[in-house]
């Protein structure tokens, strides 16, 4: 599949993603506080296991956030700490401003380096 083809519709389903699950989120944040999640999250098994899986899953997201938003020079702090705050909010806003249409083309082909650690 072409990805020039493709990021139009890629786009667009990242936004309507983006704007659903933050109005979702703010309405969360609204409703039970900044902390008032945590009881939930961890009520039970069931719920701490989901939450610790999440934990997880974004810490790679964000790893991976902070690597590409490097090669591309761009300040990954603001979606980091936005992740953080609201969870996918702020992962869902960096591939939605890496995606936006005219953004340049990093296909596997052209992609930056691999982050060398001295």
């Amino acid at each position: 599949m072409n990805l020039e083809n493709m990021r139009p519709w890629l786009f667009w389903a990242l936004l309507v993603d983006f704007v659903g699950f933050t109005a979702f989120t703010g309405w969360i944040l609204l409703q039970y506080g900044p902390t008032g999640w945590i009881p939930i999250a961890f009520a039970n098994p069931v719920s701490t296991l989901v939450t610790v899986d999440l934990f997880i899953a974004l810490s790679m997201v964000m790893w991976w956030v902070y690597v590409d938003a490097k090669a591309r020079g761009v300040s990954p702090w603001p979606y980091l700490v936005l992740t953080l705050g609201t969870g996918s909010v702020g992962t869902l806003l960096y591939v939605l401003v890496r995606e936006r249409p005219g953004a340049p083309d990093w296909s596997l082909e052209t992609r930056a380096p691999a982050v060398v650690r001295s």
